[in-house]
């Protein structure tokens, strides 16, 4: 009890400190104007939508690269979220896209929303996922002006589906924090206040897509990098069941996640719609039918588990607006919908745990992170590092410097299969108390 009384006067006393040096930092140094305006209709349309107009020739493709080209440039400024671009190949692209609709029939158009659902639409993925001939440094200096030779897997699918890869954004260094920051591109801003933070690792994607300056976004989730940044910006984001979208050539160091469950790709969106209809093309076997299978379910079918609060000293407490928030949503489901709705039972506090032992299974026989930071060329000497970073001379961020320590001091030892907060014990409860499903269980805690 003593201990977490300290540990919440220390947090109280750690939140006034940063809170007072931002207010005042912000109050001297006021951020960047405001997101310019919508001057074009087409950037507040869904992807589904825009696909349908090229199809029918409402809109040309050329128009429709072109206003998010534009509106990209437009916010760039502010976000600092783009760090590479294919803007004159993606209106190039656009115009031939044009000249073979121009050819086809009308059926023969129709008919291109089975074979090639997205065609002519524009697309953006976070900077850790290939797209051939785009930035692909995982924000790491020496990987400086590293270009990728390949196209991920997901990335293909988007093409093959008619999608135009327009840019791809910012990440923090090797796609591992909560906010987008690294030192070859600097930081990513949130488009409603360029004093916050769009959230990571996908922050650079859900900053540009909340903007509108991307029909279509593409992130990664291991612990919240695509749910995250989609919270902080107001945005739809969806992490998939493990093993639904490839993960071939999603990262700088590829086989680092094939055989992972925890990490996946999946889809952040301004409308709900475009999540099932993306999925439908990245996760053709496993999202098949997906749009029609969400349109035709009940709401009154499902139950909507919700938590205030985390419970740990260590963790800053829900806001009050925020909890106001949850509250009137709940409220709302149940009274409109007649869903039901429960508060979770389980215990939160120690939610991490769980977490971490999966992925700390799922790491073994890998590189550390020490190595990666180097471009697997030899073990950063971390020491060094802390002594450069504390001189201004730094080379990685201070995040990942706290990565790779954290996981030097960790010892690789086997899972404690007889702890309460192992990861199979957690999930086996969780299926014992009826709040999961047998699908979930097969897929795994973490996925």
């Amino acid at each position: 009890m003593v201990v977490r009384m300290l540990l919440l006067w220390l947090r109280w006393l750690y939140t006034m400190v940063i809170r007072t040096a931002f207010y005042l930092f912000w109050a001297l140094f006021p951020p960047a104007k405001p997101m310019p305006p919508i001057t074009d209709s087409a950037l507040l349309q869904s992807s589904h939508t825009l696909a349908l107009w090229i199809r029918q020739r409402k809109r040309t493709s050329e128009s429709i690269v072109s206003a998010f080209v534009s509106r990209s440039k437009a916010v760039n400024s502010i976000l600092n979220a783009v760090v590479d671009e294919h803007y004159d190949e993606a209106l190039q692209e656009a115009r031939e896209v044009d000249q073979k609709l121009d050819l086809y029939s009308e059926e023969e158009r129709a008919n291109l929303e089975y074979s090639q659902p997205l065609l002519g639409v524009p697309f953006t993925v976070k900077e850790i996922i290939a797209v051939k001939g785009m930035s692909h440094t995982g924000g790491l200096l020496s990987r400086r002006g590293i270009k990728a030779t390949y196209d991920a897997e997901l990335v293909k699918m988007l093409r093959e589906a008619g999608g135009i890869p327009l840019a791809v954004t910012n990440i923090p260094e090797l796609s591992l924090w909560w906010e987008s920051y690294n030192l070859l591109f600097g930081r990513t801003n949130n488009p409603y206040s360029a004093s916050r933070t769009p959230g990571g690792s996908s922050g650079g994607e859900a900053a540009l897509l909340s903007s509108c300056g991307t029909p279509v976004s593409i992130g990664t989730d291991l612990g919240g990098s695509i749910r995250f940044p989609s919270f902080c910006c107001g945005v739809f984001g969806h992490k998939p069941s493990c093993d639904w979208v490839s993960k071939k050539n999603m990262h700088i160091y590829p086989e680092k996640l094939l055989n992972s469950r925890a990490s996946v790709a999946g889809p952040l969106a301004r409308h709900s719609r475009d999540l099932a209809f993306i999925m439908e093309i990245i996760a053709p076997v496993h999202a098949r039918g997906l749009s029609a299978k969400v349109e035709a379910t009940s709401l009154s079918s499902l139950k909507i588990w919700w938590a205030e609060d985390v419970g740990s000293p260590l963790i800053s407490p829900t806001t009050s607006e925020l909890r106001n928030i949850l509250h009137k949503a709940v409220h709302h489901l149940h009274a409109t919908y007649s869903i039901p709705t429960a508060k979770w039972p389980g215990d939160m506090s120690n939610a991490i745990i769980p977490w971490r032992t999966k992925l700390n299974e799922e790491s073994r026989g890998h590189p550390p992170v020490k190595f990666d930071m180097t471009n697997r060329q030899y073990e950063a000497n971390l020491l060094k590092e802390w002594l450069l970073w504390a001189c201004g001379q730094r080379r990685h961020t201070f995040p990942i410097l706290l990565f790779a320590t954290f996981q030097k001091f960790t010892p690789e030892n086997p899972s404690d299969v007889t702890s309460p907060y192992y990861w199979k014990t957690v999930q086996k409860s969780f299926m014992d108390s009826g709040l999961g499903s047998s699908k979930m269980a097969d897929e795994g805690l973490a996925s």
